[in-house]
């Protein structure tokens, strides 16, 4: 497709394409797109964020919302606007209170079942810029193009962190946050999210493939990272296409890197929370290579190996992780705080039903 810029990151076959021009043509589109909202108490700013996806230049899409419990005046605002624009749908179900993933989990077997094409994921309380949905359809084409309509693919692009009212906190919540989008591969997929799901699409393929989402994983932006690496492709924009608001009623949100070091310096309990997640991971990878498995998909001997190694890095003794990590490429970038990574990796306690590292 012409109008596209796109840089292939390293040698690494897990890489992401990254896509330099993000004006590109968009051609007739057959499959469905569909937006998935999650909201729980999002009163306050639930309008300005349905508004901008009702602004935008793409406007052939269906929002499904659910809300998890909400007890403020958000199912009313929401039901308002769906009076007013049959595009809004409400999702009403009997799963009670899911939490952030499980209600976009939730939201993701609706849209399966719905026949959705390509989904987005928007959060409550953000602005998306007017041109977001026709951008990333674009680059999604191009990368149909190039690997194939039936390969599991996401695409994905930066942030404009803001406050609650809309003032810039930083240009690049990519930069904010020291993150590598542009040339993280699967080996730091494994062990650091690179993907914001609010600033994400996803074919169809990559949603059966994903669904259902299993419980263990740390979250669904994540686990559609890991699966796009493992067995497709991962694009990234590398334009801000989302104002991320920040406010006290963030469930996550944009934290920056210098914040997150002070907090493991001078706080126990930041420490064993990093250690929690990171265990989660290894269990994360296990549960992906399970799910690459059962759905016989194809992938390479070496990222089946390099999933396995991540997952049961415990069992090798601790002063050999960081070097059988490293031989699989595995491992968050030192601009990220991989020294704190391979420290916490080296202290954590051996199962010592150990194995080879050969």
């Amino acid at each position: 497709m012409s109008g596209h810029k796109q840089v292939q990151s390293s040698g690494d076959s897990t890489a992401p394409v990254v896509f330099a021009d993000i004006r590109p043509p968009l051609g007739p589109l057959a499959p469905r797109v569909v937006i998935v909202m999650a909201t729980y108490n999002g009163g306050r700013f639930i309008e300005e964020q349905i508004k901008s996806i009702q602004a935008q230049t793409y406007a052939a899409w269906t929002l499904y919302v659910r809300d998890d419990g909400s007890r403020d005046d958000t199912i009313q605002k929401v039901s308002q606007m769906a009076h007013e624009d049959q595009r809004v749908q409400q999702v009403h179900d009997e799963l009670g209170t899911l939490g952030a993933m499980g209600n976009f989990s939730a939201l993701m077997q609706v849209a399966l079942q719905g026949g959705a094409g390509y989904v987005f994921f928007a959060d409550q309380d953000d602005i998306w810029h007017r041109e977001k949905v026709v951008t990333m359809l674009g680059a999604m084409q191009a990368l149909e193009a190039a690997n194939g309509t039936s390969t599991p693919l996401l695409v994905h692009c930066d942030l404009a962190v803001v406050n609650e009212e809309l003032r810039p906190t930083a240009s690049s919540f990519a930069q904010f946050s020291r993150l590598s989008p542009t040339t993280a591969g699967l080996g730091v997929l494994l062990c650091q999210n690179q993907v914001t799901g609010c600033a994400c699409v996803i074919n169809r393929p990559l949603l059966k493939l994903a669904c259902p989402v299993p419980s263990g994983v740390l979250m669904h932006d994540w686990w559609l990272a890991l699966l796009a690496a493992s067995v497709g492709k991962v694009a990234f924009i590398a334009k801000p296409l989302v104002m991320y608001r920040q406010h006290a009623g963030n469930v996550l949100g944009a934290v920056s890197f210098a914040r997150r070091i002070r907090e493991l310096l001078f706080s126990r309990r930041q420490w064993a929370l990093r250690i929690i997640v990171i265990k989660r991971g290894f269990m994360q990878a296990e549960l992906l290579k399970e799910r690459i498995q059962a759905r016989e998909n194809e992938v390479s001997p070496n990222i089946l190996k390099q999933i396995d190694t991540y997952a049961r890095i415990l069992e090798i003794a601790p002063f050999d992780r960081v070097g059988v990590l490293r031989a699989q490429r595995i491992g968050r970038p030192a601009s990220s705080s991989g020294l704190l990574f391979s420290l916490l990796i080296t202290v954590m306690e051996w199962k010592r039903e150990a194995r080879s590292v050969a």
